[in-house]
């Protein structure tokens, strides 16, 4: 029987448990956030409309999360965002002549 090669290792990968059942996470707006002692916080939010009497519809904000985090935590979703945000950013064109 032939051997299998080893699969390289990669020093960047992390196994990550739970992936298929983490919550999925739809917010609009951060309306709060704070700082208290070095653990951030904010509140994640969305907009809703209800239906309302005589075929109305009224709007209202729900808070859907509240993350809690340290600053370095911080600072990784942060440029983790910035990074997302710079994978759907138009690429500029070529050089015009």
């Amino acid at each position: 029987m032939a051997d299998t090669p080893a699969i390289p290792s990669d020093p960047n990968f992390i196994p990550i448990e739970g992936i298929m059942e983490a919550p999925v996470i739809f917010f609009e707006v951060c309306p709060t956030f704070g700082n208290n002692g070095g653990l951030l916080n904010l509140m994640l939010a969305t907009g809703l409309i209800d239906s309302a009497p005589h075929g109305k519809v009224v709007s209202r904000v729900k808070a859907v999360a509240h993350l809690r985090m340290t600053a370095a935590a911080a600072v990784n979703l942060r440029d983790t965002l910035n990074n997302a945000l710079a994978m759907g950013a138009p690429k500029p064109e070529g050089r015009a002549n």
